[in-house]
């Protein structure tokens, strides 16, 4: 995954970069519903996989305490050039999501943040993420996640299941799903992709 990312930086193609105005507002009405019971600062939040930085530069201007974390140098430096340019006060590192302790993320996160990273990875990647993600989240953290449906698509990605991301996170629940709302090109169509809500220490869905 990490030299298929690597890679591509490197020739500079990277269309997960280019839909902000179809992500930014939905992320805007995510971001809102979790700090809805919250007073600014609002809380510590992890963006997992965060590439140039969109969205960390969007949390810490929202009032969060923001950590990105990426594999991929090229995206890094390119995400604090964008924090510079925002005048934006956070942290990015370049690691490995599958190690976010041996990166020195910090711990006691209450939002997480995942636009697509889940996607790319294989079962043992997930299972990695899912124990990294416990040891450094709060009790009762949330995680947003943008994840296309389940599928056999040959080199791409296979998206994710329901089941996929409860058994990657042991110990989180579902709590909402919404259908991402950005128009698609026709070869994408059945991806299907969808924001998933889970919560930690909480109840599923009713």
């Amino acid at each position: 995954m990490s030299r298929w990312y690597r890679f591509m930086y490197g020739v500079g193609f990277t269309p997960w970069e280019t839909d902000t105005d179809a992500v930014g507002p939905q992320l805007d009405k995510l971001f809102a519903a979790e700090e809805a019971d919250r007073e600014r600062p609002y809380g510590s939040a992890l963006d997992l996989g965060c590439g140039t930085g969109r969205w960390s530069v969007a949390l810490a201007q929202r009032g969060w305490n923001v950590v990105g974390i990426d594999v991929v140098p090229k995206a890094i430096r390119a995400a604090k050039e964008r924090a510079r340019e925002a005048s934006a006060d956070l942290t990015l590192v370049e690691g490995d999501v599958t190690a976010l302790r041996h990166a020195g993320v910090g711990t006691g996160f209450s939002l997480f943040l995942d636009v697509e990273c889940f996607n790319h990875l294989n079962d043992a990647q997930r299972a990695a993420v899912g124990e990294e993600v416990n040891a450094v989240a709060a009790p009762d953290a949330t995680m947003v996640l943008l994840v296309w449906a389940r599928g056999r698509r040959g080199p791409l990605p296979p998206g994710a299941s329901d089941d996929d991301l409860t058994m990657a996170f042991p110990g989180w629940a579902i709590v909402e799903e919404m259908a991402y709302e950005g128009e698609l090109p026709r070869p994408m169509k059945n991806f299907a992709p969808r924001w998933v809500r889970l919560t930690r220490g909480a109840g599923s869905r009713p």
